[in-house]
């Protein structure tokens, strides 16, 4: 006979997990960590929509309050309230044919972009140079600089005073003409100013700059032909000063807005730029100011009856206003894309210049998973809409 171990009284068989118990854990296991997976997947595209709605509306403000100070001092030329046609005598020799700081604001329009045609959001859309037929104005004597945008956005340009005017206490003509500023109108060489009586407007260049000995606290300008464009030979100053009626100083700024990519790149997301006056009277370098603005669409309040009050009887697109000394005001809408794809589940319908897009009421649902903001505002150009 075989002997048998007996098992201790009270011992158990540890017979470990079934199958069935065992897929059942696997079940539950996989249950749980789905279910923690999609909580966590939710909850991180929920942070990423409220982050790049966030960007897009503090860009959006930012943008709107940005274009709303430069566009509503457009034609601001210290005591005299704006040019108007050839009031402005310029000394300057030969600048380039869209110097023209007379006008106060320009715009181009967008071929395809009036309110209520159909604009659909398209990717990585390229740049082209803006002199092509891509825009247009509607006076025919408006200049626009050559450069790189992207099209299907309008673009505008305003000139004006900048920083503060600085009393012109001696205008001595000649071959060289020269006039004698206060030093806290921050004029330096080569910068472009206008000289005012608040009844004439010159327009020069500063060539040359020296200190003052009296008073120390002004500045000799020489208004030569040794810069560039420089200015016209012994060319006569309109404007006068004396001591009881100063004339007045003051740079002269131009800066174009527009929406282009960074470094020129169609993959890159599309940006609000603005590019001002060279020393040249070229255009400087461009500045990104705000990325993700997709598309800028403007219309100007027009006051077509030039009545006494200077209020706006129509709203136009750019290529429709042939008088640009009659725009009072400035209605500007920017589409706000987010930068980031995938920012929402599904793609996601918007309304713009007149057109919704959702794939049902006109135009196409946008191809990307990105979210959109509308941002608009109507700006009045204080220098044009106060009956001066």
């Amino acid at each position: 006979m075989q002997n048998r171990k007996k098992r201790p009284r009270g011992s158990k068989i540890n017979a470990g997990m079934s199958l069935v118990e065992l897929l059942i854990a696997l079940v539950l296991g996989m249950t749980l960590a789905a279910g923690v997976t999609q909580i966590y997947v939710g909850s991180t595209t929920t942070e990423r929509s409220q982050e790049a709605r966030l960007r897009m509306q503090e860009g959006g403000r930012f943008g709107i309050n940005f274009l709303s100070q430069e566009i509503r001092m457009a034609g601001y030329l210290g005591c005299v309230s704006s040019i108007e046609g050839t009031r402005a005598n310029s000394l300057l020799n030969g600048p380039p044919a869209h110097f023209q700081p007379e006008w106060g604001i320009q715009g181009w329009e967008a071929a395809g972009t009036g309110p209520g045609v159909t604009n659909n959001s398209t990717l990585n859309v390229a740049q082209v140079a803006t002199s092509t037929s891509e825009w247009s104005t509607g006076d025919p004597n408006i200049v626009m600089p050559v450069f790189n945008a992207v099209p299907n956005s309008d673009i505008v340009r305003v000139w004006g005073g900048a920083g503060t005017a600085g009393n012109v206490s001696v205008i001595a003509q000649g071959l060289v003409p020269m006039i004698t500023v206060d030093t806290n109108a921050g004029i330096g060489v080569n910068d472009f100013l206008l000289i005012s009586d608040c009844e004439q407007v010159d327009i020069a260049q500063a060539c040359a700059v020296v200190a003052g000995t009296a008073p120390a606290t002004t500045s000799i300008i020489s208004l030569t032909t040794g810069c560039a464009p420089g200015n016209v030979n012994g060319a006569l100053i309109t404007s006068i000063t004396d001591v009881g009626a100063p004339a007045e100083a003051i740079r002269l700024q131009g800066t174009i807005f527009y929406v282009g990519k960074r470094g020129g790149l169609a993959a890159n997301p599309p940006a609000l730029f603005r590019a001002q006056l060279a020393n040249d009277g070229t255009l400087a370098p461009a500045e990104e100011l705000i990325e993700g603005v997709e598309s800028m669409q403007i219309l100007y309040g027009v006051n077509t009856n030039e009545d006494a009050r200077r209020t706006a009887d129509s709203y136009l697109t750019a290529d429709a206003v042939n008088q640009w000394q009659n725009v009072v005001s400035v209605r500007i809408t920017l589409l706000m894309q987010s930068i980031d794809d995938g920012t929402v589940p599904q793609p996601q319908g918007y309304s713009f210049n007149g057109v919704i897009y959702d794939g049902a009421s006109g135009g196409s649902l946008p191809a990307d998973r990105r979210v959109r903001r509308i941002f608009t505002t109507t700006i009045s150009l204080r220098n044009r809409a106060l009956g001066v």
